[in-house]
């Protein structure tokens, strides 16, 4: 594996640090079919965001801002929102969700 080259060339090491670990945060989720966000039920597509010019794992209906609570799910996505946004469609009620009336 090649070395990943600084975000800048005077970076704080902290902030390096933390790049290095959302890298392997998304070379591990890389395989992965959907995710769940930390011991929930629900798996939520996932997609990949920069941020400060790092590529990392996120899910597509917004629910978890935080990459490191992403573990691999078995099986495909069940999240209304990730299924509808990917469709443009609402689809059908996922099993142990809860529809609202809007």
């Amino acid at each position: 594996m090649s070395e990943q080259p600084p975000l800048v060339a005077s970076a704080d090491p902290e902030v390096e640090h933390l790049a290095a670990v959302l890298r392997r945060r998304r070379e591990e989720l890389a395989d992965a079919e959907a995710v769940r966000i930390g011991d929930g039920a629900v798996a939520h597509e996932l997609i990949t965001r920069i941020w400060v010019g790092v590529e990392v794992p996120g899910v597509l209906c917004h629910a978890s801002a935080d990459p490191l609570r992403l573990q691999a799910a078995p099986g495909p996505v069940t999240c209304r929102r990730c299924r509808a946004r990917r469709s443009g469609d609402s689809g059908d009620q996922v099993p142990g969700q809860t529809s609202l009336e809007l």
